[in-house]
């Protein structure tokens, strides 16, 4: 079986916890916490919300809002694709794919790429929806691609890293590496630095190649696949992967969150942690969520930790994303929770829909963006914030 959906997740989260059983010989599942009232010490407003197409069925996907900066662009499992005025939420345009999308879009330079289930890249129009080109690449999709210097990057359940062009979709350059038997549902999202992309595998390992032609600068393991079964060697890299300037952060399940230097591959840091969520940074901290759920901040020059939020646990929640002055993570019930970035303690709460925010929250300019499972894209912003 090449990919487990989110139940594999937990419970291989739950092993790691040894929280499976709990007297009496019968398996019990630890819940995930509830929600405790909260006053919003943080002035959190909806901006507006919109329906783009149709729920994902808990499929685990990759879709979620990208932007040019004005507009936002968002599609759905059922092959709906729309656009947004980024600060009114005014719907630009829509187009039905008639695919089913799993990851993105990525955007760069007017187009908008998608991946499907199917194995399928196809890429739109960003101005007009109309479609642009539609390959085949032979495998599911289920990371957003990026888009740089004409190239098109993006991963292949399969194993592979691929280029192809983006005025076509002609292929470029493959980079292969031997999946394990079993992996967590997603893949790592591709960054482009430069002249460099940079990429997780399923194998644990990260690493630089050339955007042009695919070639390897460096190549890193993150995570090692050890143990007696296919479940405890289960080693992704997750799918918060980040690049800032000259530094690269990457977490790893069941591995060790690290900071690579992007042009040597030198690791800078580490510190033993294991998440399938991801991470996000600022200018101090790499933030990630682990496999349980705690919202863990780290110094982003040395690793150490900072502070570590516990509440969420087994709430599945969202890669941190940096917000103006808070952190924010979204969870599997739609809730948005925004952090205080100097302890963690909780700012504020906001429902941003009725299913899971699955992706990491976008930012734009003063403006927050996410995407839940249902199909619903929603802005928020804070109100009175100076920072």
């Amino acid at each position: 079986m090449r990919a487990c959906a989110l139940a594999l997740a937990l419970a291989a989260a739950a092993l790691a916890a040894g929280c499976g059983v709990f007297g009496g010989g019968k398996d019990v599942v630890e819940p995930p916490a509830e929600l405790v009232p909260l006053e919003n010490t943080l002035r959190v407003r909806r901006l507006w919300s919109s329906k783009v197409g149709g729920g994902s069925e808990r499929l685990r996907l990759g879709l979620a809002p990208a932007t040019d900066g004005a507009r936002i662009f968002a599609g759905t499992h059922d092959g709906k694709v729309a656009a947004f005025e980024a600060e009114t939420g005014r719907k630009l345009w829509t187009q039905d794919t008639d695919l089913p999308l799993a990851a993105g879009p990525g955007f760069g330079g007017d187009v908008l790429v998608f991946g499907t289930n199917d194995g399928d890249l196809i890429a739109l129009d960003a101005n007009t929806g109309e479609q642009r080109w539609h390959v085949a690449v032979g495998s599911e999709v289920l990371a957003p691609p990026a888009i740089g210097g004409n190239v098109v990057v993006f991963r292949t359940v399969d194993g592979r890293l691929r280029g192809v062009t983006a005025d076509a979709g002609a292929p470029l350059w493959t980079v292969e590496q031997s999946p394990p038997a079993l992996t967590l549902r997603g893949s790592t999202a591709p960054r482009i630095a430069g002249p460099l992309t940079v990429s997780g595998f399923d194998n644990g390992r990260i690493g630089a190649y050339s955007l042009a032609t695919g070639e390897p600068l460096w190549e890193q393991v993150v995570a090692n696949p050890t143990g007696r079964n296919d479940l405890q060697r289960l080693a992704d890299i997750s799918v918060g992967l980040q690049v800032v300037g000259n530094d690269v952060y990457a977490a790893g399940y069941q591995g060790r969150v690290v900071g690579i230097d992007l042009n040597t591959g030198l690791v800078l840091w580490q510190q033993e942690m294991s998440s399938f969520a991801g991470l996000g940074t600022d200018g101090n901290h790499v933030y990630v969520s682990d496999e349980l759920s705690a919202v863990v901040a780290l110094d982003r020059r040395g690793g150490t930790q900072a502070w570590r939020q516990e509440a969420l646990r087994l709430r599945d929640v969202t890669a941190p994303t940096r917000f103006r002055n808070a952190v924010v993570v979204g969870d599997f019930e739609g809730y948005l929770h925004w952090l205080d970035p100097t302890d963690g303690h909780f700012l504020a709460r906001a429902r941003a829909a009725g299913d899971r925010i699955t992706f990491v929250p976008l930012v734009v300019g003063l403006n927050l963006f996410v995407q839940s499972d249902d199909g619903t894209v929603a802005a928020f912003t804070i109100v009175d914030d100076a920072a």
